[in-house]
């Protein structure tokens, strides 16, 4: 009986450490440039998701438009009609964009940049 009461303790706790562990409201946005990667990640909470999946669907040209970020969790290298190329990991409540500089334009560099900005905007409500 001692045995099943510290299991079910255990459990009782481990399962309140891993629910408080959730992103409740804060929002952690971090850019990174080291030699050809640019990175952009950033973590907000569940609920702002959706912004984050409309403004990539308003901001990128997906091949020949049947593609969606919305109600998606991705974890891919994705190749754009305009030969923009990056890695992505999505899912609520967190994005994370790789992109290799020297496989894209300048432009697409510079745009991709651009968008990490903003979409930390987004959620910071700027």
């Amino acid at each position: 009986m001692k045995k099943l009461f510290n299991f079910v303790l255990l459990a009782s706790v481990s399962l309140f450490v891993f629910c408080s562990c959730k992103n409740k409201g804060n929002i952690s946005i971090s850019h990174k440039e080291s030699g050809d990667i640019y990175k952009f990640s950033a973590s907000f909470p569940e609920d702002r998701t959706k912004e984050v999946q409309e403004y990539l669907d308003d901001n990128l040209e997906t091949p020949a438009g049947n593609f969606s970020f919305k109600n998606a969790q991705i974890d891919a290298n994705i190749a754009l009609d305009n030969d923009m190329n990056f890695y992505i990991k999505m899912y609520p409540g967190s994005v994370k964009i790789e992109m290799d500089k020297s496989k894209n334009s300048y432009e697409n560099y510079a745009r991709m940049k651009k968008m990490g900005e903003e979409i930390g905007k987004v959620l910071s409500n700027e």
